[in-house]
């Protein structure tokens, strides 16, 4: 049977092809990631990790999920909200009508999204080559000007580098798109956070996590490994630097479930719905610029015809 689309305005089932890792509703554009069991990675950092505690916080959620350890409180009232959205969404005149009153739509609502949050100590032992550039001069014998060739003069380079990472955060939703969350991302304070209060949640809707958190060790991974080469190659400096080794250990590894707050509201445009989403903490509006078709076509025939009349008169 196949699994059906998560979204409450939807519910089609999920086309799933032999070995996938992405199923894509194709009437509401809704995504889950997936890996099947037998190509998961058996990460030893995450089997060594002590369980957490398992719950159900949704009705409808049959199987026991890890418990949210912390939660940014709104700063944001509901009716603050709309107003923002509403504010920012009729700046748009060529936007389509459902944009425009996007606030008006029985879609919005107050959200907590889930996000993992990784933290770790890490050793790292780097092999690398550093690479300083040389001037020689390509013209001929006696000539006044000759043409420069740049080369580069290699010399060997290793070391040792000690790192912390402290909130190393992986969202850990699917159903928001993911330019979206980097965007709120730039505005959520961790430091805001306070212990899981399921009081907190009343009038909330709670996304479930799509990505377990062994998944998301995997990408808070990468974005360490990123930061740590970055780092090695100013360590290494000159003009260049070639890096093949970089061998990483981790210690003091530990992650946390945060909920973090927004409201989102959806709209139709062009046989999909589109997301937008107003800042649970800074109220800062996110959103896109759809265009409407029929408004561009009436504007252009207008300036065509305007054109026509001052042609018109010239002549």
């Amino acid at each position: 049977m196949l699994p059906a689309c998560p979204c409450t305005s939807c519910g089609e089932p999920l086309p799933v092809a032999p070995g996938a890792t992405v199923l894509a509703c194709e009437s509401c554009g809704t995504a889950l990631h997936g890996r099947p069991a037998a190509r998961r990675l058996v990460d030893p950092d995450w089997t060594a990790l002590p369980p957490k505690a398992k719950a159900r916080y949704a009705d409808d959620t049959p199987e026991l999920i890890t418990v949210p350890d912390a939660m940014v409180p709104f700063r944001i009232e509901r009716a603050t909200a709309r107003r923002l959205l509403r504010d920012r969404t009729r700046r748009h005149w060529f936007a389509p009508r459902a944009f425009r009153r996007v606030d008006e739509a029985e879609s919005f609502r107050a959200a907590y999204l889930p996000h993992w949050v990784w933290g770790a100590w890490t050793r790292s032992r780097y092999r690398a080559a550093r690479g300083d550039f040389t001037w020689a001069s390509a013209g001929r014998a006696g000539a006044a000007h000759g043409s420069r060739v740049r080369g580069v003069r290699w010399r060997p380079a290793a070391g040792t580098l000690d790192r912390t990472f402290t909130g190393v955060v992986v969202p850990a939703t699917v159903r928001v798109d993911t330019g979206m969350l980097a965007d709120l991302m730039r505005d959520w304070r961790l430091g805001g956070a306070v212990p899981f209060d399921a009081g907190l949640l009343e009038g909330r809707w709670v996304q479930r996590y799509d990505l377990e958190p062994e998944v998301g060790l995997e990408l808070a991974k990468a974005r360490m490994a990123a930061a740590v080469e970055g780092e090695v190659r100013g360590l290494v400096g000159g003009d260049a630097q070639h890096v093949p080794v970089i061998d990483t250990a981790y210690s003091g590894l530990g992650y946390r479930l945060v909920l973090l707050p927004v409201y989102l509201a959806s709209y139709p445009h062009r046989g999909r719905r589109r997301m937008v989403a107003v800042h649970g903490e800074s109220g800062r509006v996110v959103a896109g610029r759809p265009l409407s078709g029929t408004k561009l076509g009436i504007a252009f025939m207008l300036a065509a015809a305007v054109a026509s009349v001052i042609l018109y008169s010239v002549l």
